[in-house]
C-alpha cells in the first residue's frame, strides 16, 4: 500500500481527504451490510473480500471467499496476513484522518468490523477503548518504582512541546513546565482531600521535598534557627 492510497502526497506529505480507490473499496463493502455490532464482519472474511474490492473483482458467491479464505489459510497465511494488516491500517486511518468515519472493531472469538449504527454506540464504543488504556497504563506501571510518575511527566512535557508546536502556547510561557506542575498539583490536591488516608506518604514527600518546594532563603533561615537551637540545647548539657 503507498502513501497515495491514502490520499497523502508522498512529495508534500499533504493529505486529501478525498476518498481514493482502496478507502471507498474499504468502507463500501462495511456500509453495505455491515452497519450496527449485530452485522459485524471477521477479519479474514473482510481481508478477502478487500483483496477482490480493489482488483475490481465481484465474487461469484459467498463461498468462492470461504474458498479463498481456506486457501489461505493452508498456502499462503503470510499473504492473508499481509491483507489483515493493511485492513487495520486503513481502519486507523480513516478514523484518524475523516471527519465522521465511525467504524469499529473487536479482536478476538466472534470479533470482527462494523459501522456504528448510531452516536450512541460510537461513543459508548470509543469510551471502553480509553478505559481499557487508562487500566493498560497503570497495570504497566504497577511495581516499577516511579514508573507512573515518569509517564505521567513524558505526557506532559510532550504536550506542552506539541502545544507549541501548533501555537496553542508561546514558547516564552514555558518557564516552570505549567503542565507538570499542574499534574503534581492535582496529585497532592487529591491527597490533601484525605490527609488521614495519605498521611504517610505526605510525611515522606515532605521529608524528602520539603526543601526543594520552600523558598532557598527560607530553607537558609530554618537550618540557622535549628543551629542556633541545637547550640542551646548544646550548651544546657541536654
Amino acid at each position: 500500500m503507498k502513501l497515495e492510497d491514502l490520499g497523502i502526497d508522498s512529495k508534500t506529505g499533504h493529505h486529501n481527504r478525498t476518498l481514493t480507490h482502496m478507502e471507498n473499496s474499504f468502507l463500501g463493502l462495511l456500509w453495505v451490510d455491515h452497519v450496527g455490532a449485530e452485522n459485524k464482519i471477521g477479519a479474514n472474511e473482510l481481508a478477502v473480500r478487500f483483496d477482490f474490492a480493489i482488483q475490481n473483482i465481484v465474487p461469484w458467491r459467498d463461498w468462492t471467499v470461504k474458498s479463498k479464505i481456506k486457501w489461505y489459510l493452508k498456502y499462503n497465511p503470510r499473504k492473508l496476513g499481509l491483507l489483515k494488516r493493511t485492513v487495520r491500517h486503513l481502519h486507523n486511518h480513516l478514523v484518524m484522518m475523516h471527519d465522521n468515519i465511525s467504524i469499529l472493531s473487536k479482536a478476538g472469538i466472534g470479533g470482527g468490523y462494523w459501522i456504528a449504527e448510531s452516536k450512541e454506540e460510537a461513543a459508548d464504543f470509543y469510551e471502553s477503548f480509553r478505559k481499557r488504556g487508562m487500566t493498560a497504563l497503570f497495570k504497566a506501571s504497577r511495581g516499577k518504582k516511579a514508573a507512573l510518575v515518569g509517564i505521567m511527566q513524558q505526557v506532559t512535557f510532550e504536550f506542552e512541546n506539541l502545544a507549541v508546536d501548533i501555537g496553542i502556547l508561546d514558547s516564552t510561557d514555558m518557564s516552570g513546565d505549567p503542565a507538570a506542575i499542574a499534574v503534581v498539583d492535582s496529585f497532592l490536591g487529591r491527597m490533601l482531600e484525605d490527609p488521614e488516608r495519605f498521611s504517610s506518604g505526605l510525611k515522606k514527600l515532605s521529608k524528602k521535598y520539603g526543601s526543594v518546594l520552600l523558598d532557598k532563603t527560607e530553607v537558609a533561615a530554618m537550618k540557622e534557627k535549628a543551629g542556633e537551637l541545637s547550640r542551646l540545647v548544646a550548651s544546657l548539657g541536654v
